[in-house]
């Protein structure tokens, strides 16, 4: 099973700092994922949450220079079934990259979800058994 991180699983490993124990949950998983061979992923939209200028950007870099997790790029096929589960929530696009992200996931084949807000997450995710979403 794929480890999917989210904007704040990502910005978490990226910024120790901010909130030490939610960088080690996260970092603590993915160790666990390495050691499983399973694969850590990014979806792309992710950076579009954390790309901000002003020297931010450079700590999402190096995080993602440190060549454990691999930015996962959004197709169609991903994009069609985001679209499609915001459809089945009634959702409109301020969910657009929460539901990437479970899209990403359910494309993959299924995967754990790491996440500080689960809630639109798991509301996206509730119909496809093969995706967890886990709060950090």
């Amino acid at each position: 099973m794929a480890l999917i991180l989210d904007s704040e699983a990502l910005s978490a490993l990226a910024r120790p700092r901010d909130d030490p124990g939610r960088h080690e949950r996260v970092r603590a998983a993915a160790r666990v994922a390495q050691r499983r061979g399973e694969p850590v992923r990014v979806p792309s939209a992710v950076l579009l949450e954390l790309y901000r200028g002003g020297g931010r950007d450079e700590t999402i870099d190096a995080e993602l220079g440190r060549g454990y997790a691999r930015v996962v790029t959004t197709g169609v096929r991903i994009a069609r079934t985001a679209g499609h589960l915001l459809a089945a929530i009634g959702a409109g696009s301020e969910l657009a990259v929460d539901a990437l992200v479970v899209a990403t996931a359910i494309r993959l084949g299924g995967g754990l979800i790491l996440t500080h807000d689960p809630v639109d997450l798991r509301r996206l995710a509730a119909r496809h058994a093969n995706v967890v979403v886990a709060a950090i």
